[in-house]
């Protein structure tokens, strides 16, 4: 490896082309990319989930909600209509909702933003129209022990609506399982039980409703779960609900129609399950139904080609019923495809649209499952449902939270925010905080930071856009190996195909790829229909033992076309057997390599690159983010190989807030593993363009991006006086001052003034106010500060609880949010003059949401008239791990730039 670059390598320290050796092409994309970053398409803004509770919605609340929406940099809204939190609401689909639906549509058509319609209210599909034919089932089963004489045992009918499928006898007890089971046959309403020579079991297969009632319903919607797997079921779903949304609205206001993930719990049999099976399988599914609750490797084969029908079942009859119904319309249909029933990576190419949610840059995740099918089947955007469980409880996430998760999410190949939500008609009359969702942030204008929501939303915006150019490079396709999955399906409740991927292929795979800087991709069985062999330089097979041929045929192209197969865990058979993740990981050679400083593992710093154009007019986006809690270094190898790649010898590092150049770095030419050296504050990214052109004339470009060792003078400012908003004179105080220490401020959610003077003496090029470090704080247990197992937060306690508008003399400097916490006053001082310094600190609102009684009695209320539809998140710990105030020192820094 060639050693890393210093970080002040600079344009001067190696030769530059001169113009006559410099691509005209790379100049030509370099500059056009550049416009577009600084001004990006307002069709990448991040959108809201757009939370109706009832459905009791007041019109000038719904154009206030648009309005904010509008100013503070988003683009758009996901109408979801979920339960009441009052005693008078509306009826779901009634003339005046529906009315009221159009009007926000046209205010959001008037106001330039997207307006997205959830075909249902609460989640999944459902709804009073569901009655016992259309209704998700599932397989009931009855174990008993039966005697040993021949006898008649009447047909057990429980609930209403059940239909007996089959009856089975093995030999054993319910204690000691039988090893096989044999259909029983049938007379009339009786199972006919043979003579038997020991200890028996019956083994009862009843087709029964799930009862499945949905998910945080409105007033109106209430009803039982469809099901999924009946095209006729999905017909009367459009029928019932969303025809008459799309013609209350207006197909030409309607961005897209959405459905949210699959949550049809249990849902495993239908109708027609039976006649299905026999015409796609080629066999009766009767006879081998015991084999599905019962584990073991015997019924292996089975239990994979009868969950891989309800995949197909689900695919034709709910994914293809209703895209096809949106295409006719012209709309597209944006989808959460995992879930119950088993959708694969591949089931997304029935829809439009694929969204993804949850972190984990490193783990399999849904948001992994949505971009991989967007990898194979042509997918530009992917979206996601995000910061679905930001902090929680509400009102404790902070900007850093939010653009952490938003970085972890860009790595998974996310580039459209769908974020987790807003609530409508949250201003009421009375001083009370108003309307909250019972989980998730509440991302609106009533979080005491909003001041730095522009330059959050904005910076989001950004780099949503850059990363949908081009394409994503990814070198290793990881294989799904959805029988073996299937097959172990046995235990009750494991039907959820995309969360026993995840367990399957395990963590350990994906974090030594990402952590040696290469990219992957989920690929199925289906995909191999769609993908060339020489897509992915590596293949990796965890685990897989049950590989159906057309998927065996394809491998072995891989490995034709050039490609390594790399068997994990040995029970492929195939291609190279490997032994662990970190073994497959140093087959890979991604555009980009990572390794820590001083030869250390690198363990929180992953890059995910995007390569626009082909040849030496190419260029590469890199976005790396140390997604850890503590700074990192890490040195970057570029690979370089010509005749593979563009062999792009300038580096430039871009400001995602700003869409200014920051530096601009060479590479040695012609060799493999340039490299440069790259230090990163907690939850800090780094925008890195590769190209082989010049930068523009005119950009402000640091060559550096540091100042020089030994030219920076740095001195603590101590001597600060604070002033919160009902205090009439400002007063001496100490640093660090945390609010929630200082009597009467306990509960206080709002902003503080703290003012200095500071003077620069000498003539400087850069003035840095540098607030200090993020220090790392991981909980012990996040459980007893709220966090659920999907929580995200920035594990640090910043200088700076949590934002600061900075000005000097009154002219404002910059708004303060995010790693690292500085802020440039460069042109605001002038030498030997003295000047005001004011630091004005907002805080969290969780403070407000700690002491609102009113919530609770609106909680109540609406449970009093509507019966219990939701629980409150864990309202207690609003203050659990919380710090406002100015918690450090702040450092002029004065030196060259």
């Amino acid at each position: 490896m060639t050693p890393a670059a210093s970080p002040a390598q600079t344009r001067a320290e190696t030769p530059a082309q001169t113009p006559a050796e410099v691509p005209a092409g790379a100049q030509v994309a370099r500059a056009e990319l550049l416009e577009g970053f600084r001004a990006p398409d307002p069709a990448a803004r991040p959108m809201m989930r757009w939370w109706w509770f009832g459905p009791d919605v007041v019109r000038d609340d719904l154009v206030r909600d648009l309005d904010r929406m509008r100013e503070a940099g988003l683009g758009g809204v996901e109408v979801a209509v979920v339960y009441p939190l009052s005693a008078g609401t509306d009826r779901y689909l009634s003339g005046t909702f529906l009315a009221d639906l159009r009007f926000a549509a046209e205010a959001a058509q008037q106001r330039g933003l997207r307006f997205d319609v959830t075909l249902g209210s609460g989640w999944p599909y459902g709804g009073p129209h569901v009655d016992e034919s259309t209704a998700a089932r599932k397989i009931s089963w009855t174990h008993e022990e039966v005697a040993m004489a021949a006898h008649r045992l009447p047909i057990p009918a429980v609930w209403p609506g059940d239909e007996f499928i089959a009856g089975y006898i093995g030999e054993g007890t319910t204690h000691e399982t039988p090893e096989g089971f044999t259909p029983l046959a049938t007379d009339g309403g009786d199972l006919l039980i043979p003579e038997g020579r020991g200890p028996r079991v019956v083994l009862i297969a009843v087709s029964r409703l799930t009862r499945q009632a949905l998910k945080r319903a409105a007033v109106g919607a209430e009803g039982w779960a469809l099901d999924h797997l009946s095209a006729e079921a999905a017909r009367a779903h459009l029928d019932a609900v969303a025809e008459p949304l799309v013609e209350a609205v207006g197909v030409e206001r309607i961005g897209t129609v959405f459905c949210d993930s699959l949550e049809v719990y249990d849902a495993d049999w239908t109708p027609r399950l039976a006649e299905e099976f026999a015409a796609r399988r080629g066999y009766d599914v009767v006879p081998h139904l015991w084999k599905l609750p019962l584990p073991g490797q015997e019924g292996a084969a089975f239990r994979a080609d009868y969950h891989r029908t309800l995949t197909e079942l689900l695919e034709e009859n709910f994914f293809r019923v209703i895209g096809d119904w949106a295409r006719q319309k012209g709309l597209p249909f944006r989808i959460q495809g995992y879930g119950e029933p088993a959708a694969t990576v591949s089931s997304y190419r029935y829809a439009d649209r694929y969204e993804g949610e949850g972190w984990g840059w490193d783990v399999v995740t849904a948001c992994r499952w949505a971009s991989s099918a967007g990898q194979t089947h042509g997918q530009q955007v992917i979206s996601s449902e995000a910061w679905t469980w930001t902090h929680s409880p509400s009102f404790r996430s902070t900007p850093l939270d939010i653009l952490a998760e938003a970085q972890d999410h860009l790595l998974m190949g996310i580039n459209q925010f769908i974020g987790h939500g807003w609530p409508n008609s949250s201003r009421p009359e009375d001083a009370s905080l108003g309307r909250v969702f019972y989980a998730s942030g509440a991302l609106d204008d009533r979080n005491t930071w909003w001041a730095a929501a522009p330059a959050l939303w904005g910076t989001v915006h950004r780099l949503s856009w850059l990363m949908r150019q081009g394409r994503r490079l990814s070198d290793v396709g990881i294989y799904v190996p959805a029988r073996d999955v299937y097959a172990g399906f046995a235990a009750a409740g494991r039907r959820d195909l995309y969360k026993e991927t995840r367990q399957h292929i395990g963590d350990e795979l994906p974090h030594a790829l990402r952590t040696a800087g290469a990219d992957f991709d989920l690929f199925d069985d289906d995909a191999v229909a769609h993908l060339d062999p020489g897509r992915f330089p590596v293949v990796v097979l965890p685990s897989a033992r049950d590989i159906p041929e057309p998927t065996r045929a394809w491998l072995a192209a891989v490995v034709e076309a050039g490609g390594a197969v790399l068997d994990l865990g040995g029970t492929a058979r195939l291609g190279v057997s490997v032994d662990s993740g970190a073994e497959a990981a140093r087959w890979v050679s991604g555009p980009v390599r990572l390794a820590g400083a001083d030869g250390a593992p690198n363990e929180t710093v992953a890059v995910t690159t995007r390569q626009l154009g082909a040849g030496r007019s190419a260029l590469r986006v890199h976005f790396v983010a140390n997604t850890g809690s503590a700074p990192a270094e890490v040195t970057l190898s570029f690979r370089q190989d010509p005749g593979r790649d563009p062999a792009g010898s300038t580096v430039e590092r871009w400001d995602a807030e700003t869409g200014e150049v920051l530096s601009v770095h060479d590479l040695p030419s012609g060799h493999d593993g340039a490299a440069l050296s790259l230090r990163l504050e907690a939850y800090e990214a780094a925008v890195l363009i590769q190209h082989d052109g010049e930068p523009q004339e005119g950009d402000q470009v640091n060559p550096s991006g540091t100042s020089a060792a030994g030219d920076e003078a740095a001195v603590e400012l101590t001597d600060w006086q604070v002033r919160f908003p009902d205090e009439p004179e400002p007063r001496p105080v100490s640093l660090p001052h945390q609010w929630e220490q200082v009597p009467g401020r306990e509960l206080y959610s709002g902003t503080a003034e703290y003012t200095t003077t500071l003077r620069v003496d000498d003539e400087a090029r850069q003035v840095i106010l540098d607030f200090g470090a993020a220090e790392p704080h991981k909980l012990a247990d996040p459980a007893s500060s709220g966090l659920m197992e999907a929580s995200f937060r920035a594990e640090v306690t910043p200088p700076v609880g949590v934002v600061a508008v900075v000005r000097v003399d009154g002219r404002e400097a910059g708004v303060v949010w995010r790693t690292p916490y500085r802020v440039d006053l460069t042109g605001l001082t002038t030498p030997g003059n003295t000047h005001e310094l004011t630091v004005e600190v907002a805080n969290v609102t969780s403070h407000r949401l700690a002491a609102d009684d009113a919530l609770t009695r609106m909680v109540e209320t609406a449970r009093e008239h509507h019966g219990r539809r939701f629980g409150m998140q864990a309202l207690e710990l609003a203050l659990a791990d919380v710090a406002s105030g100015l918690l450090a020192v702040p450092r002029l820094r004065v030196g060259a730039r």
